[in-house]
């Protein structure tokens, strides 16, 4: 049996597209930009989380998206899985060294976005796929050039494709 010498931590990350487009926002403490994601709450499962999550942080209603053949049953629930759960070393001078273990999901918008509107997160940018196919930086608030992690790149037109794809 291995033991883990530190936390790990249940959060759950909603990718939010609409129109399209999918969402980032900066993320201060972490010094990234990001889609909305966090930290579970007690009792509450991923797929709760991502939508929670996604709604605070952007103000958007969201529908998590499952996959094709997903399991239909009165009972037990089924959750859909996520696109893919990332265990990620979060390294702050204000904590101690934990990890994330992140249940990423795809989600649609419920309502219409305006794309200009302020948010309740904060600075954000919407992005089209075409802008996600190269590496790219993002300004900070102070300005400076923030590289956008290929995970985050990559996820961002999984999300977008995985939307596409379940329209008619």
């Amino acid at each position: 049996m291995t033991v883990v010498p530190f936390e790990r931590h249940h959060t759950a990350t909603a990718y939010v597209v609409a129109g399209a487009r999918t969402l980032l926002l900066w993320h201060g403490k972490l010094r990234m930009w990001l889609p909305p994601g966090g930290h579970l709450e007690p009792n509450e499962d991923p797929v709760q989380g991502a939508v929670r999550e996604a709604l605070e942080e952007s103000g958007l209603p969201v529908e998590v998206i499952a996959p094709p053949g997903l399991l239909a049953v009165e009972r037990p629930l089924v959750l859909p899985p996520p696109a893919v759960i990332l265990v990620e070393d979060i390294v702050r001078d204000d904590q101690p060294f934990h990890q994330h273990i992140d249940h990423v999901y795809f989600t649609v918008a419920r309502a219409r976005v305006d794309f200009g509107a302020p948010i309740p997160h904060g600075q954000h940018h919407w992005f089209a796929m075409s802008e996600l196919a190269e590496a790219f930086s993002l300004p900070a608030p102070d300005g400076t050039l923030v590289p956008v992690a290929e995970d985050v790149r990559l996820l961002g037109i999984r999300a977008l494709s995985a939307v596409a794809a379940r329209e008619p």
